[in-house]
This record gives structure tokens, sequence and C-alpha cells, in this order.
């Protein structure tokens, strides 16, 4: 994406943001909260109107709906998981899918064994972390090729990041992910660049581990 404006009725978010990310690679977005983060995935999904570029695989998807924009391979795991009362996993699994279920679902019992254990559960008995899973597994098992993730690890307990974490670094081989994170110890473990918003600009890019170890982004996430 180049020079990306973006917000809400007359409240500009985001200001000329820039940035790039290649198959093979997770990009951080990382900033206080209020920053512009998650304003920017919907803007690339086509919920929110937007000025700039914005390009997928070479073609200017800026002005597409975001139906066109998910079928040509571009998925968003929103931060809120979406569960619908009375149905399975395995029904979560399936509507994601559409085709090929059977494959799709043997992805997410390897992705996530223990949702692989559990297909025929409702849905809305999951813990958090489960949810988070759940979630994630229902983006990656398309095979998209590109993934926007909004803080998936958020509010979840240690064990269950390390799954989540390795799952990611697994989907982003083949993949190119802009991961939304505020948890630099996540960011360390599967970024290889970050950016840091500020006020919908970003204001630092570079190496995540080298902000890391100037101390940027404890300076920059700090409250």
């Amino acid at each position: 994406m180049a020079d990306l404006w973006a917000g809400y009725g007359q409240t500009i978010v985001l200001r000329g943001v820039t940035l790039n990310v290649d198959r093979g690679e997770v990009v951080c977005v990382m900033g206080r909260n209020g920053a512009g983060k998650t304003t920017l995935l919907k803007a690339l999904m086509g919920a929110l109107p937007k000025t700039g570029s914005v390009r997928l695989h070479g073609s200017d998807i800026g002005r597409w709906p975001g139906h066109r924009i998910n079928a040509a391979g571009m998925v968003w795991v929103p931060q809120d998981d979406s569960i619908f009362p009375g149905l399975t996993i395995r029904e979560h699994l399936t509507i994601a899918l559409g085709k090929d279920v059977e494959e799709g679902i043997e992805s997410a019992r390897s992705l996530f064994p223990v949702l692989g254990e559990r297909l025929d559960q409702e849905a809305q008995t999951l813990s958090g972390g489960e949810r988070k899973m759940l979630g994630l597994a229902q983006a990656l098992i398309v095979k998209p090729s590109v993934v926007l993730m909004d803080e998936p690890t958020e509010g979840v307990a240690p064990v269950i990041v390390e799954i989540l974490v390795q799952a990611i670094s697994t989907v982003a081989r083949e993949a190119a992910v802009v991961l939304v994170e505020q948890n630099i110890d996540t960011a360390l473990a599967l970024g290889s660049r970050a950016h840091i918003l500020e006020q919908g600009s970003i204001v630092e890019s570079g190496d995540v581990h080298e902000l890391h170890d100037r101390g940027i982004l404890e300076q920059r996430l700090a409250l």
C-alpha cells in the first residue's frame, strides 16, 4: 500500500501510511491504543472508504468490496471472535471452507490438534484462547496469500500464545502476514520488520529486533 488515508466520516485516522509485505514474511504494525492499527486493517479489507494505493498480486484493489478482496486471497482475522451460537467447531470450519471441506478440516487438525479432537463440540463453549484458535483456523485453512491479523494473542494464556505463534509461523511460510500486535515478545517471535503507528502515521520502521535492541519498541509502546 502507498499513501493510504482513511477514517470514519469526517474524522481522518490514517495519514499517508505506506508499507509492503512479501510472501513468507510477517510485518508487524505496532502502536498504542487509538493509533489507527485496526483502522488500517479495515481499510485494507475494503471496510472503509480510503484514498491511496492498495495492490494485491499486481492489481489495484483499493476500490474493491471486501468479498472480492477475500476471494482474491486476502483474509482478515479480527480481534473479536465471530462465534455462531449452536454451531459446532466442524460447522464453523465448513462455513469458512465452502469446498474441499475434508482437506480443510485436516489442515485445521494439523494447526490446532485440540480443535481436531473436539470437532462436534459447540463453539460457544470454547475458552477465549480456543476461540482465538478457531478464528485463526477459519482464516488459515482456506490457504490465503495475505493474512491480516488483529492482536491474535491478546488476553490468552502463555501456553495458548505458544500454540498460536507456532500456527502463524507455519502459515507465514506460504503467505504474507500483516500482524497488528502490542505484545513485544510475540512480535519478536514472529516478525521480520515492524512499523510503529502514532496518530495514524508511521513514526518508526525497521527490523523488529533492531528496534527492540535500540529500546524504540518499549519507548513507543509504553502507556
